[in-house]
């Protein structure tokens, strides 16, 4: 195969991690909007697509594509963290949301979210 996959960070193990990922921000969600009193927040409802639509779905088209495509370390890094952050953000302002208050750090997590989503695209080869 190829001398990368054997590091830790391949495709296949990148799908398992934002599979369980996804999952657990989902079940997340359910359990915290349950206990809620009927509040309710769609950054809270919908935060499992953010691993979902950014970590999943690249995954499984970069694990099961014929070609192999060489990402650098640091575009691969600066992604997670994107997914990372982002993810954190929309569970964050969905707290603060069914809490009923608003807060500037919402603004600051989309900020950096994508920040680090731009430069893992400028730094990927």
């Amino acid at each position: 195969m190829y001398a990368s996959d054997t590091r830790s960070d391949t495709p296949f193990r990148n799908v398992r991690n934002y599979v369980l990922i996804t999952l657990f921000v989902a079940v997340f969600g359910a359990v915290y909007e349950h206990f809620s009193f009927g509040v309710y927040s769609y950054f809270m409802l919908y935060a499992w697509m953010v691993p979902f639509v950014m970590g999943v779905l690249p995954s499984v088209f970069l694990a099961c594509s014929k070609k192999h495509v060489a990402i650098r370390d640091a575009g691969r890094r600066l992604w997670h963290d994107a997914v990372a952050v982002l993810t954190l953000g929309s569970l964050f302002t969905g707290v603060v949301q069914i809490y009923g208050t608003q807060s500037a750090w919402s603004y600051v997590y989309a900020l950096i979210g994508i920040v680090f989503a731009v430069l893992a695209f400028i730094y990927r080869k």
